[in-house]
This record gives structure tokens, C-alpha cells and sequence, in this order.
């Protein structure tokens, strides 16, 4: 199997581009917290782990929902490569489990601990300063004002470390917001915007 991880590494970094955001340093980002969170889990079979990873946002070019599209190319690349059925039905569940909202609205559940990790390790690349950087490239490349930027980091960023799996996860996940929180008081005291124009207090 470790031969099918050097394809979908080199897959994804070619396919992904150098996007901070959702590009390819995005899936190496995911892959560090993975491996952080995957030394404290233990009993986690790296190779799968690696494989969800570097696939698990691969679809998002076709469009949304970026997970069922990112499973489903990537059920058909392991196939291609001669993978397992096992681990290709454990990879495909792992990229559609990764996104909250399509996991809740299709109903998947986790199969392996690897997608918990891959699950948790995602969405600890929207905390941190990492994570602040994202939602306000994200915001500037959509025509998304500051105050809505801000106003999404109550409505979704500092919601996800409710949803983390494990322990490891939710000590980085602490850390993190921390670090999110300030630079969000930061930026709204440096520009003149009241917290009460949001749900938080900061």
C-alpha cells in the first residue's frame, strides 16, 4: 500500500495546486495534525490514514459537496491502482465522513479511527492563526465583507472543537482558539467593530 500513498501524494499535490486555503500545503497541514493526533491515539494504520488524507479534497474542482465528489474519484483511482476493497470502502467513508455537514446529511458514520483522525485533524486547520489566515483569504476571494468573516467564526470555526473525537484533538484544539480568538479581537478593535455586532465576546 505504501506505493499507492507515493501516487496519491504526488495526485494531490498535482491536482490541488499551491492554494493556501484548500490547495495542496492545506492536505499537508492535515497530514502533520493527523500524524500529531495519530501518536497520542496509537492503533492507527498510518498508510490508510495517509491515503484519506491526501484524497480527501481532491474532488473539490467538480464542485459541492466536495466530499462525496473527492470519495468518489478517489474509490475509482484506489481501484485503478489495484487497493484492496477493504481499504478503498475504509478510504471512501473516511473522505466522506471528514465533512460535517455531508456526514450529517447522508447520515455516515465513521468506520475506521482513521477518519476520525482525518476527521478531527481538518478541522483543526481552521483554528490557529492558519485558520485566521484562511477564513479571511477566503473571505477576500469571495466578496465576503470583514464583519461577515468575523461573524463566521462564531457561526462555524469556534463550533468545531465540539465536534472533535479525541482527546489529543481537543488539548491542539484549545491551544488554537486561543490563538483564533485573539487575532479576531485584534482585527475588530484595530478597526473600529463592536463585538456585540457578532455573537461573541472577545
Amino acid at each position: 500500500m505504501e506505493s499507492a500513498v507515493a501516487l496519491a501524494r504526488k495526485l494531490a499535490r498535482e491536482l490541488m495546486g499551491d492554494d493556501f486555503v484548500h490547495g495542496y500545503p492545506h492536505v499537508e497541514r492535515v497530514m502533520r495534525l493527523g500524524e500529531e493526533i495519530a501518536s497520542e491515539v496509537g492503533n492507527v494504520d498510518m498508510n490508510l490514514l495517509r491515503l484519506a488524507v491526501y484524497l480527501h479534497d481532491i474532488g473539490r474542482r467538480i464542485g459541492e459537496p466536495h466530499a462525496y465528489y473527492s470519495a468518489r474519484l478517489a474509490g475509482g483511482i484506489l481501484s485503478e491502482w489495484g487497493v484492496g476493497e477493504d481499504v478503498v470502502k475504509l478510504v471512501v467513508n473516511a473522505i466522506e465522513y471528514h465533512s460535517f455537514s455531508y456526514a450529517r446529511s447522508r447520515g455516515v458514520k465513521p468506520l475506521s479511527v482513521e477518519a476520525m483522525v482525518l476527521s478531527d485533524a481538518d478541522k483543526l486547520d481552521a483554528l490557529g492563526i492558519v485558520g485566521f489566515l484562511r477564513v479571511m483569504a477566503y473571505g477576500f476571494e469571495n466578496g465576503r465583507s470583514v464583519e461577515e468573516s468575523l461573524r463566521h467564526f462564531d457561526e462555524k470555526i469556534f463550533k468545531l472543537k465540539d465536534l472533535l473525537h479525541f482527546d489529543a484533538s481537543r488539548r491542539l484544539a484549545e491551544e488554537l482558539e486561543a490563538r483564533t480568538r485573539t487575532a479576531v479581537s485584534w482585527l475588530a478593535e484595530e478597526l473600529g467593530i463592536k463585538p456585540i455586532t457578532w455573537q461573541g465576546r472577545y
